[in-house]
């Protein structure tokens, strides 16, 4: 077993106390010890420009003179023994346009776990400002932000609320994040010794227990009450799903609208949900990218047929598809970012030659020389520039990986809360053998993408969860309205999958052929009126519904290529229905910057 930092039935010990005391709380005649915290007065102000971590920049937002509010709320740091003392929680406010028309409160959370919520509702409440109410969808947009306040918060542990930090002196140890780094033992061992040093760190900061999911649900649930609710109406992405099926588990009598966008498999843990992560973004390559560049051989010069562009990156040497991984990764969450995944293959081949044609790779200026004699994309000046410019990006990557490494005091600083919510929430391996063979059977089946499983060590060192997580089985009947796509490779769609076959009472719209993680607003005739109809109360009527996904760039217009009559008549009228937006092009740049602050960074 790796050796734990805190014994295991202390933690289920508290987490049982933790259950007892909150069902006896208001029981009896004993007084409600969270009396002070339910009954709190909010102080809402205008919210200083800063604690929104600059959101407005360049997109000209402006929202209506006091409608937008901030506030910080108090909460127990420990929900079975408030006398602990509290964290702070910031939340931040866009009042309901049509006070007479409120329904009540719309609660977002952008997933992570970790990131922070606060501001992400601007972009959303000023891309649908900008509904056409001309159009029918426009106007059902408008009646979101008429019928409801939209409310976005920092998570305890991150943002503007109560942070956790976990730091050491202790330098991390360098690891091989490369397939063919994983089998040497000296590498096994950097690993262990990295998340065991992250453990201890984290052991030693006393708020780290009471980071997990279980808080911040009922964290959740006293915004709920203060701000006047019954009900929670919410809206949660990637681990938002988690964190709304967590609550739903809990509190399903209080479960108003909720839409649960790009699932994970809450019947799980979070080590099988992270491990699905993987295998997800190797299909996404071969059964959605591959396919995609061999149809556009002469734009991305990766291959003529899908089998020579899977053979690209196995190609590659070991060191330079590690650092190429890494960006393949954070470019796997929108059809939008497509173009520059297969851009960043295409740079890290001509790094690859570069670095096979000159006599030290340490040596930047003949590198640099080396990849200035590389054709990227002749005849196509623009894209030959880009990829070079790719291509020395991956390089300094590399020269600081591999060639030039720097040691590190470890510290976790914004990744402190996502460490601590997954290790405290659920079970984690501690064998070191079933850990080695469960990782290395991952870098079999995708070498490119396992890297990020090596980051995640110190859960086996954390010494078990801090919480019980509920039973999903009390939210099996709770008309609670899903979206995914086909091919998501951040929360794996076979995952999402096996969920929501658990859960009877559930809908979904399924974004068939896409591979968009977090999807809605998908700005398309078929997601967005469903989502934006269920939110508003009007539950899709069938179990499933399936959307076209929409096609990726350079693609548009294939499928109208020979358009039939009765395609010509549907275009036309199509062409005579109003816009959904009054300007599409800013409200595109609106929705693309709140998917942006979905994705981890």
């Amino acid at each position: 077993m790796l050796s734990p930092i805190a014994p295991h039935p202390a933690r289920w010990l508290a987490a049982t106390a933790l259950t007892a005391a909150l069902t006896a709380c208001g029981g009896g005649s004993s007084p409600d010890p969270l009396n002070g915290y339910r009954t709190q007065a909010v102080q809402w102000a205008e919210c200083d420009p800063t604690i929104l971590g600059r959101p407005m920049d360049g997109l000209d937002i402006q929202p209506p003179a006091g409608r937008l509010q901030c506030a910080q709320v108090r909460a127990p740091m420990v929900w079975s023994e408030p006398q602990r003392g509290d964290v702070s929680l910031a939340v931040m406010r866009m009042a309901a346009g049509r006070t007479e028309a409120r329904r009540g409160v719309l609660f977002f959370n952008p997933g992570g776990p970790g990131i922070d919520g606060l501001s992400m509702t601007l972009h959303l409440w000023a891309a649908f400002a900008d509904s056409n109410p001309a159009s029918p969808q426009g106007a059902q947009q408008l009646r979101l932000l008429d019928e409801y306040d939209m409310v976005g918060f920092s998570p305890r542990g991150v943002g503007a609320s109560t942070r956790l930090s976990c730091a050491t002196n202790e330098l991390e140890r360098f690891v091989d994040y490369s397939a063919a780094g994983w089998d040497r033992p000296e590498n096994i061992a950097n690993v262990h010794y990295n998340g065991r040093k992250q453990a201890e760190a984290c052991a030693r900061n006393p708020l780290t227990p009471y980071i997990n999911t279980d808080a911040t649900a009922r964290d959740m649930d006293l915004l709920r009450g203060l701000l006047g609710d019954e009900k929670l109406n919410y809206l949660g992405y990637s681990y938002g799903t988690w964190l709304g099926a967590w609550y739903a588990s809990l509190f399903p009598e209080k479960v108003g609208r909720m839409v649960l966008d790009s699932a994970t498999d809450f019947s799980a843990s979070m080590e099988q949900m992270l491990h699905g992560q993987p295998p997800a973004r190797q299909r996404l390559f071969d059964e959605v990218l591959a396919p995609y560049a061999a149809r556009h051989p002469d734009y991305f010069r990766l291959g003529a047929t899908e089998a020579e562009v899977r053979a690209v990156m196995p190609r590659l040497a070991p060191r330079v598809q590690a650092v190429l991984g890494i960006p393949l990764s954070k470019l796997g969450y929108s059809r939008s970012s497509a173009v520059e995944y297969l851009g960043q293959i295409a740079a890290a081949q001509g790094l690859d030659a570069a670095l096979l044609s000159v006599p030290d790779a340490v040596d930047a200026d003949a590198v640099q020389g080396a990849l200035a004699l590389h054709a990227f994309a002749p005849g196509d000046e623009p894209r030959d520039a880009q990829l070079r410019e790719a291509a020395w990006k991956l390089y300094h990557n590399y020269r600081s990986t591999w060639l030039e490494p720097e040691a590190h005091s470890i510290r976790l600083d914004d990744d402190a809360t996502g460490i601590a919510v997954r290790c405290n929430d659920t079970p984690a391996t501690t064998d070191p053998d079933q850990w080695i063979a469960k990782v290395r059977d991952m870098a079999r089946q995708a070498p490119m993408y396992f890297g990020g499983l090596l980051k995640i060590d110190a859960c086996g060192f954390w010494g078990g969860p801090s919480v019980r997580k509920p039973d999903p089985a009390a939210m099996q009947q709770l008309p609670v309205l899903f979206v995914q796509s086909q091919y998501d490779a951040a929360t794996n769609t076979d995952d999402a999958n096996r969920f929501f076959a658990q859960l009877p009472g559930a809908r979904r719209v399924y974004v068939a052929g896409d591979f968009q993680h977090a999807v809605y607003p998908y700005s398309d005739a078929c997601v967005d009126p469903k989502v934006t109809a269920h939110l508003l109360g009007e539950a899709p009527a069938q179990r499933e519904t399936t959307c076209q996904g929409q096609p990726l760039q350079g693609e548009e217009q294939a499928a109208d290529a020979v358009p039939t009559a009765k395609a010509r008549t549907q275009s036309k009228a199509a062409d005579s229905t109003p816009p959904v937006y009054k300007n599409p092009e800013k409200a595109r740049a609106l929705i693309d910057r709140f998917k942006r602050g979905l994705v981890p960074h």
